[in-house]
């Protein structure tokens, strides 16, 4: 993931909602809305678009920081080489192993 979103899945959500709002709306014959007051698809409307559109910008958010605090764990760290050293220090040398031949004057 390179930290770039799709628009097209927030698009589909978005004309999907739209039509469900227009649905709901066509059915809604019976009653006539006084001036000032939201019919219930309206309010409907008004409660889930901005839910979603947050909720997709908060997911976003955090798969931002997720991708950053990956990457600062990549290029960011400690180097402790007295860690290494008392590690090496606990291996043992073979004895078995041949010493090189001895170099002689010629």
């Amino acid at each position: 993931m390179d930290g770039v979103m799709d628009a097209s899945p927030l698009l589909l959500l978005l004309a999907a909602l739209s039509c469900l709002c227009l649905a709901l709306g066509a059915n809604d014959t019976t009653t006539t809305p006084s001036p000032g007051t939201l019919t219930e698809p309206e309010r409907l409307a008004a409660i889930i678009v901005p839910s979603v559109v947050g909720g997709i910008i908060l997911i976003g958010i955090i798969a931002f920081f997720v991708v950053k605090v990956k990457e600062k764990r990549q290029t960011e760290g400690t180097y402790r080489p007295s860690s290494e050293e008392q590690a090496g220090s606990r291996v043992e040398t073979n004895a078995a192993l041949k010493l090189p031949p001895e170099e002689r004057l010629i």
